[in-house]
């Protein structure tokens, strides 16, 4: 999505010129669709002096807002995420699964350990395996 600088719109996508008031983003554009820098008077690969108009450039209030509303929505997103995640985490019974958990952690923590003490050629080949297999769960699933 860009902002134009002078119209001070939004546009969908990654598009070369405003939808709006159709002038370019940062650079010049040549009538063969050449990019050139904002200050170019002919095209450097065509030699065309038929140019687009650029937007004016970004300036700091531009970039501010930019910066802030980008910053509004990542933030949003974070917290809504964890209000979810604490939230989840409140309802669920500690007590019933503490037990469960621990053991869980002790197997892994001990499956990690045991992996490492294997040899160089037989990680590699364990390594091998893991791939192929899940390379074959992939392909069963774009079957279905």
């Amino acid at each position: 999505m860009k902002r134009c600088t002078n119209c001070f719109r939004y546009a969908l996508g990654d598009p070369t010129f405003c939808n709006h008031c159709g002038r370019s983003f940062d650079v010049k554009i040549c009538s063969r669709g050449h990019h050139n820098a904002r200050g170019a008077q002919f095209c450097s690969d065509c030699g065309s002096a038929d140019m687009s108009t650029p937007a004016p450039p970004a300036g700091f209030l531009f970039r501010l807002s930019d910066w802030m509303l980008r910053s509004v929505i990542v933030l949003t997103i974070a917290v809504v995420a964890l209000s979810a995640v604490l939230g989840i985490l409140y309802t669920v019974d500690w007590d019933a699964i503490t037990p469960r958990l621990t053991l869980l952690v002790l197997m892994l923590g001990f499956l990690y350990w045991t992996t490492t003490l294997l040899p160089g050629p037989v990680k590699k080949i364990g390594k091998a395996l893991g791939i192929k297999a899940m390379e074959s769960v992939r392909n069963e699933r774009k079957r279905k």
